[in-house]
């Protein structure tokens, strides 16, 4: 019985407690606190300030009711303190009752918060190396935080933000939550660091910056299958006997990928590298090469096929139906001939003087396959410039950029051409008339250049005959006029020169004499006379 007395005296005073829940919403004048919000950290000490009303507190009734703390009044202003704050769910309210008997309530929101004690990060259900392609669930667990509504949880790849996240719960106390991610990692993401963070946003009344906590960072290992480094290769590959042989099968992978040739031919030591090399192929080396290329995430198979070819066995330059020295003015017929040739159609044939090209040659409907001998000719009229000239010819197989590169290239021997011509002038091969004076020197020029050397022959106005290019007389005398002839041969042919010699009188010469004649012999008439006198 005496529990039932309890029990309704506290009914009672809960009733009064609560009566001053009740207001009249139309109220003139409100309590204002001061601040109007307040944001505090579990444990810290709070405070706010509590105007009670300014012109309508005409009556006594008028307070400030708390859960915790405690209260100073000031005449209707009152103060409300509370040393450490351990409360999560807490409203203070100011009220006053008018002379009508409304009642006027403010409440004083109070956000009491707890930053996160623990930031982890995980995958979700696996641990060890990811594979391309395949996805993975991130997770990002954290501890004892309130209130979770006001968390921001930032997942990032490195430092590229990939989401953000909060909670749908509106509990005040402290919880522990999780927020996921799926993730589909590429190679890329090789080595990369993931983490996430959370931040406790409060609002302008929060602490400034607001709290952040962040996770470890997991250092991730994506596994993929090999891929082949470089842009493709041809196929075929065309190889060249004697020529090596480069085929590259690197590849890029995690777990670093090994490597399994299949070759051709088993006379071949088996090979496990990247690259594969043969320094000089034969023929057992054509044919189809693969390359097994595999790690835990996969395999790649690389087929390279080989085709094998001779070059030209020999490549020989001639004349056709000629040998020995040739003539200025005929013609004559090089022919270049390629032994041996697969194939026939790939060949080109250019035949050189010197370091001149004389024009390229091919095969012209003739795809052989086979090896063959070909004969190229070429029509040539030499000059006396290409007298000691070089005449040689090449012979290139392209096959294209599949093909060998730089294409190979067989060169025949060099001829040394010798080339006859008749004796030519070096000077006008026009007839000249020379006038000399008696005494004075004559100088005849009947140089000339051929092959072979040219031998002069003279026909002088005297009895006498010359041999030489020049002929020259120091002192001409009367009988030196007349008509000379040069005859230029050699065994190609002749050509003559011709020179018409006019001898003047010297004049002076003669007065000269007949003055000294004189005195010598007036002279002699004087001493005769003298010596007669003298007797």
């Amino acid at each position: 019985m005496f529990l039932r007395y309890v029990f309704v005296i506290i009914s009672v005073l809960n009733f009064l407690h609560n009566f001053h829940v009740c207001c009249d919403e139309n109220c003139a004048e409100k309590p204002v606190f001061t601040p109007s919000r307040l944001v505090v950290k579990y444990g810290d000490p709070a405070s706010a300030t509590c105007l009670v009303c300014q012109h309508n507190c005409t009556s006594d009734q008028f307070g400030l009711e708390k859960p915790v703390g405690y209260t100073e009044e000031y005449g209707t202003t009152i103060s409300w303190k509370v040393d450490n704050l351990t409360e999560w769910d807490i409203s203070p309210q100011c009220y006053y009752t008018d002379d009508d008997g409304n009642q006027c309530i403010t409440r004083l929101p109070i956000t009491v918060y707890h930053p996160p004690k623990n930031v982890h990060l995980s995958f979700l259900n696996h641990s060890g190396p990811m594979f391309a392609g395949h996805q993975y669930t991130l997770q990002c667990t954290v501890q004892e935080v309130a209130p979770i509504g006001n968390l921001i949880v930032t997942f990032y790849r490195g430092q590229t933000e990939l989401q953000r996240l909060q909670s749908s719960s509106t509990t005040s106390e402290p919880v522990t939550e999780t927020f996921t991610l799926d993730i589909n990692p590429t190679k890329e993401d090789d080595g990369v660091q993931y983490w996430c963070e959370a931040k406790l946003d409060l609002g302008a009344e929060g602490p400034q910056p607001p709290p952040v906590v962040t996770s470890q960072k997991i250092t991730t290992t994506v596994y993929y299958q090999p891929e082949l480094k470089g842009s493709s290769h041809p196929d075929p590959i065309t190889v060249i006997a004697g020529s090596p042989l480069h085929l590259n099968c690197s590849s890029e992978g995690n777990p670093s990928p090994s490597y399994t040739w299949t070759l051709p031919s088993a006379s071949r030591s088996p090979f496990s590298g990247d690259t594969l090399d043969i320094k000089s192929v034969t023929s057992v080396d054509g044919g189809q090469y693969l390359c097994l290329v595999q790690n835990a995430a996969g395999n790649v198979t690389v087929k390279f096929t080989v085709d094998f070819y001779n070059p030209p066995k020999n490549v020989h330059l001639s004349f056709l139906n000629h040998s020995g020295p040739m003539y200025m003015g005929h013609q004559y017929t090089l022919q270049c001939t390629v032994q041996e040739v697969p194939p026939i159609g790939n060949l080109t044939v250019t035949l050189y003087h010197g370091q001149t090209s004389l024009g390229q040659q091919h095969v012209k409907n003739k795809p052989v396959e086979t090896p063959v001998n070909e004969t190229f000719t070429l029509n040539i009229n030499p000059r006396k410039e290409d007298d000691g000239g070089l005449y040689w010819c090449e012979a290139k197989l392209d096959l294209g950029a599949e093909g060998p590169q730089p294409p190979p290239v067989v060169t025949s021997q060099n001829i040394t051409t010798t080339v006859y011509y008749k004796p030519q002038l070096k000077g006008s091969p026009d007839p000249e008339r020379i006038n000399v004076t008696e005494g004075d020197p004559l100088h005849l020029n009947c140089s000339s250049e051929g092959n072979p050397s040219p031998s002069y022959t003279w026909t002088l106005p005297s009895t006498s005959h010359f041999s030489g290019s020049t002929f020259s007389i120091e002192a001409v005398t009367s009988t030196d006029g007349g008509q000379y002839i040069c005859l230029v041969s050699n065994s190609v042919g002749n050509v003559t020169k011709e020179f018409t010699v006019d001898v003047k009188v010297n004049y002076i010469n003669i007065i000269i004499g007949v003055v000294v004649a004189v005195i010598i012999i007036a002279a002699l008439v004087f001493v005769m006379w003298y010596l007669n006198r003298n007797k």
